[in-house]
């Protein structure tokens, strides 16, 4: 099997979907604008070839590449980029090389773009339906990550990000999103569907503890996300999307199963917890010294990264990321991160 990954070195995490690639045995095939050289040591190990053009933008230059794999590898099966960036250049490529795997059309949505901005303006919590699904638009592995709607601060000062992968996900939220998946025809793909769950009923939107969609993107989520669900599930989300790719199966309970098969894995087990990521800005002065946060919950955090100094004060020093086991444990940390002097006053 010929694969083709457009812009396999964004974000820095995606090395992982060549990489399980290549362990089931696909012809990994890189194409982006990055010097090779300057590629990780893990990707370049996982591809069979890159071919660095100046930019992806320029569509001559991509079908170019491709059709030099293609001369010297044959047929290419599958060509992804995994980026919602870079789908119209994929399923344009598609078409012109007669690739019968993914996305033809783009964009494609199951919501018009003027319900998609009205329902920004609900009041809600936000939250992703995240997905694997196999060639009939099942869900092979399915998620769900919350971003909190204020801090649980008393002033709700914005002293950073958070949101976190839950260990489960509410029947309302599981089958809204299924029905997404068969609007959009998402066959084989690892999709992002982002709603609102609305906090108050509201005319015009619905009621109370209804979701309502405001963005559809048939990749996955961003950032670390991917890492968050292997965290919070103790799953590895890039071999399960590499065994769809290769096998249309999810490898489970030691052996591969079909998404009907896997129907009945829908509850939570004592494996699942919540992953939370959360960083705090520079500026406000915090109770807690960021010593006392690592030795206080040393015992649950499974990362903790130095950001460049020029995200200091948009996004924080620290980010961390937490496995921990119940809502209550999560808003306590939440509270705990981002306290500040001025909280203690109030």
């Amino acid at each position: 099997m010929n694969f083709i990954f457009l812009s396999p070195n964004y974000p820095d995490n995606y090395w992982n979907f060549c990489d399980r690639l290549k362990k089931n045995g696909v012809n990994v095939l890189g194409v982006g604008d990055a010097p090779y050289e300057n590629l990780p040591q893990d990707l370049r190990e996982s591809m069979t070839e890159y071919f660095r053009i100046d930019s992806l933008h320029d569509y001559d230059q991509l079908y170019r590449a491709v059709a030099f794999f293609s001369y010297k590898y044959g047929k290419i099966d599958w060509l992804e980029s995994m980026n919602p960036y870079w789908l119209s250049q994929e399923a344009r490529l598609r078409t012109d090389f007669n690739i019968t795997t993914g996305l033809k059309h783009y964009p494609a949505s199951a919501y018009d773009d003027e319900t998609l901005a009205k329902n920004q303006n609900a009041e809600g919590i936000i939250c992703s339906y995240d997905a694997v699904s196999d060639s009939h638009g099942e869900p092979l592995f399915e998620s769900m990550t919350v971003w909190p709607e204020t801090s649980l601060t008393e002033d709700h000062e914005d002293t950073g990000i958070v949101y976190y992968t839950c260990p489960g996900m509410p029947v309302k939220l599981r089958t809204l999103g299924r029905k997404t998946l068969k609007a959009l025809d998402a066959k084989s793909r690892f999709v992002h569907f982002v709603f609102k769950r609305l906090t108050r009923t509201q005319e015009g939107y619905g009621e109370e503890g209804d979701y309502i969609a405001i963005d559809t993107d048939l990749c996955p989520a961003g950032g670390y996300i991917p890492d968050m669900m292997n965290f919070a599930h103790s799953v590895d989300v890039y071999k399960i999307w590499a065994d769809m790719i290769t096998t249309d199966r999810r490898f489970l309970d030691d052996r591969l199963q079909t998404a009907s098969e896997l129907s009945h894995h829908t509850g939570e087990t004592e494996e699942d917890c919540f992953s939370v990521h959360a960083s705090r800005k520079e500026g406000p002065v915090y109770v807690h010294p960021e010593s006392r946060i690592a030795d206080k919950f040393h015992d649950v955090i499974v990362m903790r990264t130095e950001l460049p100094e020029s995200a200091w004060q948009h996004i924080g020093r620290y980010v961390y990321t937490l496995r921990l086991r119940s809502q209550h444990e999560v808003d306590t940390f939440i509270r705990f991160l981002h306290e500040t002097k001025e909280d203690e006053k109030v």
